[in-house]
C-alpha cells in the first residue's frame, strides 16, 4: 500500500496544472499568472498512539517519528512502518491527494487518531476550496461557483461534526481560514471577514487566507485592516521557517510575494500613504533577480512588467503625472496587448478628467480583450459619467450576479445604484456684516430628485428659503417648484415651474441647457422667470427680477480651466443689469497629498437705474487673484476628508468712488463618507468697498448630497 501511496502522490504532482489568467477580485489591475510549484510539503506533526509505539534502538533505519504539538520529537534515528505510512498518508494530504489520504487515514484507525482524520480531513476540504477558487478564475460562465459553493457547504457540514474540545481547536481554526479564502473568492466578503476574526490570535493562518482577507477588507473600504493582514502575510511567506498553516496551499496556483506586496501597495494608497507605498516598491524591486539573468520564458519577465507598472501608477498618484504615464507608454510599446497596463492608462486618463479618452481607450482593449472584466467596469463607469445610462443599463445586465468577487465590477455597480437612486441635495449659504447688502442673512435650497425614469428623465422637487436683515426692513422669501430634467450623452435639459410665496408671490419658471462638444469645451444657456438671487434689498421693496445668461467653458484635464460668462437681469424696476465674468485657472503644485491652484478673475457690470434702495453701481470692475491650497488630510478607500484654503486679493473700482482694494480668506472641509454621501462646509471672510464705504462680512456655508 505503501507503494500504491507514494505512486498516487507523483501523479496528483505532475498532473497539477496552471489555470489561464483570469480578472482580479479587486478594483486594481489584475495580478499576472502565478508560479506552479509542486515541491511536496513539510509533513504535519503527528502523535504516537497505542497501536504506534515509540520505537526501540532495534528500529529500521529512518526518518525519526514526528511529534504531536506540544510534545518534543524523540531521539530515534528510526522509522517504524507506522510512521512511515502516517509521512506519505498526510504527505499525500498536502500534495494536491487528500481525499485518497482521508480514505487510507479512515481505514487503519490502529496508526490515525480522530485528531489525525480531523486534520486530514480539513485538508481534503482546502483541496475542494483550492479546486473551487481556481474554476472560479478561469470561467466567466454562470455556473462557475458550483464547485466553491459544494465546498463552502463541505466546509459547514465538517464544521457540524467537529467535536468542541480543545484538541480540535488548530482544526476549528484552518477551516475557517479555508472558508475564508472560500468565502472571498465567491464575493461575500463580509462572510469572508467574519470567518476569519473568528480565529483565535494565537492560531496558525495560512498565507491563502490572509491574502483573501486582505483583499476582502479593500473590497469592503477598510484599507488599513487589509493593511495589517497583507504585513502578517508578508513576514509568514518571507519567513525562513516552515509555514505549517499553509500546508495543501503551496503547490498549482498559490499567492506568490509580490501578490502580497502588490495588495499592500494598493491597501497603503488607498490611506494615501505614499512614502510606505514606495517602500513596498522598493521591496518588490529588491527581491527581482537581476535583469541579465532573466530568460524569456521566466516568470520574471512579468514580475518586472507589474513593478514598472505599479512605479507608473505611484508617480501619478503622487502628481507626477506626465513621468507616470510616459512609463505606462513605454510599457505599452513593449507589451502593447497588456490589458493591465492599458487599463492603468485608461484609469489614470480618467482620473485626469479626459472622461470620452478614457472610454475609448477602454472600448480599444475591449476589442482585444472582450471578457476583460476591468476594461468593461471602466466603460460602465466612463458611460455613467458622460450619461449614456443605456449602455451603462446594459453593462450591468452583462454584469448581472456573476462576478460578485471583483472589485472593480463592485466599484461599478455601487455608481450604478447611486445613479438609480434618489438623491437629495441641501445647500445652506448664510453672511454676516455687510450691511450694503444685508446686515445678516441666509438661505437655505433643498432639492429632491425622483430615480430614473426611462435611463435619461428625472423629476424633482425644489424649495428655497432665505431671510435678511437690512437697515430698511427684514423680509423672507420662499419659492417652490416642481420640475424635470432629461440627461443623454453631451445635452443635459432641465425645466422647472416655479411659485414664490407671500405678498408677492408669483407663478414662474426657468430652464437650462448644456451641451458638452467633448472634454474640452462645454456650453450652457439658462433663463429664470422669477430670480432668487436678487439683493435682499430689492426684495424689500417688493421688486421682482428675470434673468438670462450664458456660459462658456474650456477645461484641460484636471490642471488648467477657463470660463467666460454674459448674465442679463432685468428688475420689476426697470432697472438692467449686465455682467460679463471671466476666469482662469491653472495647477502650479502637484505633491502627493497637496496641490495649489492659482485663479486669475476678472468681471464688470452695469445698471441702467441710480439711486436704488439696493446696490445697484452704474458701472464697475474687479480683478481678484485666488489661490486655493488643497490638502487631502485623512483617506480610508472611498471615505476622505480634503481641506482647502483660499486666499483672494485684488482690486475694486466703481465708477465714482475711485478703485479700492479688496481681499478674503476662506475655509473649506469637503467629507466623502459611503455610499457616495458628500458633505462641504466652510467659514471666512471678505473686505470689500461699496460706495466708498468698506465692508467687512464673514460668511458660512454648506452643501449635503445624499443618494438614497
Amino acid at each position: 500500500m505503501t507503494s500504491d501511496i507514494g505512486a498516487t502522490i507523483y501523479a496528483v504532482d505532475t498532473a497539477t496544472a496552471t489555470p489561464p489568467p483570469v480578472p482580479t477580485t479587486s478594483g486594481k489591475p489584475a495580478p499576472l499568472e502565478l508560479a506552479q510549484n509542486t515541491q511536496p510539503m513539510a509533513e504535519p506533526t503527528a502523535g504516537t498512539t497505542p497501536a504506534n509505539p515509540p520505537p526501540d534502538s532495534s528500529s529500521t533505519p529512518g526518518r525519526p517519528p514526528m511529534a504531536a504539538p506540544g510534545q518534543t520529537a524523540p531521539a530515534q534515528t528510526a522509522e517504524q512502518p507506522n510512521d512511515t505510512l502516517r509521512r506519505e498518508v498526510f504527505g499525500l494530504a498536502t500534495s494536491g491527494g487528500a481525499i485518497r489520504a482521508l480514505d487510507e487515514a479512515k481505514a487503519r484507525p490502529d496508526v490515525f487518531t480522530p485528531v489525525d482524520i480531523a486534520q486530514i480531513e480539513e485538508l481534503s476540504i482546502r483541496q475542494e476550496v483550492r479546486g473551487g477558487r481556481d474554476k472560479v478564475r478561469a470561467m466567466s460562465s454562470h455556473d462557475r461557483f458550483d464547485a466553491l459553493d459544494s465546498a463552502i457547504h463541505s466546509a459547514h457540514d465538517f464544521d457540524a461534526r467537529l467535536p468542541k474540545t480543545p484538541e480540535y481547536a488548530q482544526v476549528r481554526a484552518s477551516l475557517a481560514g479555508d472558508l475564508t479564502v472560500a468565502y472571498a473568492a465567491r464575493g461575500r466578503m463580509k462572510d469572508a471577514v467574519a470567518a476569519f476574526e473568528s480565529i483565535p490570535p494565537q492560531s496558525g493562518i495560512s498565507v491563502e487566507a490572509l491574502a483573501a482577507v486582505g483583499e476582502a477588507y479593500s473590497y469592503l473600504q477598510e484599507p488599513g485592516k487589509s493593511e495589517q493582514v497583507y504585513r502578517r502575510a508578508i513576514e509568514q511567506e518571507t519567513s525562513s521557517t516552515t509555514d505549517e498553516a499553509t500546508r495543501g496551499f503551496q503547490y498549482g496556483t498559490h499567492t506568490r510575494p509580490i501578490d502580497l506586496r502588490e495588495g499592500l501597495f494598493y491597501a497603503l494608497t488607498d490611506q494615501d500613504k505614499y512614502t510606505q507605498a514606495r517602500q513596498v516598491l522598493e521591496d518588490i524591486r529588491a527581491a527581482l533577480p537581476p535583469a541579465d539573468q532573466v530568460h524569456p520564458w521566466d516568470l520574471a519577465n512579468d514580475d518586472y512588467m507589474r513593478y514598472y507598472r505599479l512605479y507608473a501608477q505611484y508617480q501619478i498618484y503622487i502628481g507626477q503625472t506626465s513621468a507616470g504615464m510616459a512609463g505606462l507608454d513605454r510599457l505599452k510599446a513593449q507589451v502593447p496587448f497588456s490589458a493591465e497596463v492599458r487599463n492603468a492608462q485608461a484609469d489614470a486618463t480618467l482620473g485626469a478628467s479626459s472622461t470620452r479618452r478614457a472610454r475609448d481607450m477602454y472600448s480599444a482593449t475591449l476589442t482585444d480583450h472582450p471578457e476583460n472584466l476591468e476594461a468593461l467596469a471602466g466603460l460602465g463607469r466612463t458611460s455613467l459619467m458622460l450619461d449614456d445610462y443605456a449602455n451603462a443599463r446594459l453593462i450591468n445586465d452583462a454584469f448581472n450576479d456573476t462576478f460578485p468577487e471583483n472589485g472593480s465590477v463592485r466599484s461599478f455597480k455601487r455608481d450604478y445604484a447611486a445613479y438609480r437612486a434618489p438623491v437629495l441635495s441641501v445647500e445652506f449659504n448664510g453672511e454676516h456684516g455687510n450691511s450694503t447688502v444685508a446686515d445678516n442673512s441666509y438661505s437655505i435650497d433643498t432639492t429632491l430628485y425622483s430615480p430614473p425614469i426611462y435611463d435619461n428623465w428625472r423629476v424633482f422637487a425644489h424649495n428655497f428659503f432665505g431671510h435678511a436683515n437690512t437697515d430698511i426692513g427684514n423680509v423672507s422669501r420662499t419659492r417652490t417648484g416642481v420640475g424635470g430634467d432629461f440627461r443623454k450623452g453631451p445635452l443635459t435639459v432641465t425645466a422647472e415651474a416655479t411659485r414664490s410665496i407671500g405678498p408677492d408671490a408669483r407663478t414662474g419658471g426657468n430652464g437650462s441647457v448644456a451641451y458638452t462638444f467633448n472634454d474640452y469645451v462645454s456650453a450652457n444657456v439658462s433663463v429664470d422667470s422669477d430670480v432668487n438671487t436678487l439683493p435682499w434689498k430689492a426684495y424689500v421693496q417688493h421688486i421682482w427680477g428675470k434673468n438670462a445668461q450664458i456660459a462658456l467653458n474650456f477645461t484641460d484635464t484636471d490642471r488648467r480651466s477657463a470660463e467666460l460668462a454674459y448674465s442679463a437681469t432685468r428688475f420689476s424696476d426697470s432697472n438692467f443689469n449686465q455682467e460679463i465674468s471671466g476666469s482662469a485657472t491653472q495647477r502650479v503644485f502637484t505633491a502627493a497629498n497637496q496641490l495649489v491652484n492659482l485663479s486669475l478673475n476678472l468681471n464688470t457690470s452695469s445698471n441702467t437705474r441710480a439711486n436704488t434702495a439696493y446696490f445697484a453701481p452704474a458701472r464697475d470692475y474687479t480683478a481678484e487673484l485666488v489661490a486655493m491650497h488643497q490638502w487631502a488630510i485623512w483617506r480610508a478607500g472611498e471615505k476622505s476628508l480634503v481641506q482647502r484654503i483660499y486666499l483672494s486679493a485684488g482690486a475694486y473700482n466703481e465708477r465714482g468712488f475711485g478703485t479700492s482694494a479688496e481681499g478674503g480668506v476662506r475655509l473649506e472641509h469637503a467629507w466623502t463618507f459611503s455610499h457616495d454621501i458628500r458633505f462641504t462646509y466652510g467659514i471666512g471672510g471678505l473686505s470689500h468697498a461699496y460706495d466708498g464705504t468698506r465692508e467687512t462680512s464673514g460668511i458660512a456655508y454648506a452643501t449635503l448630497t445624499v443618494p438614497f
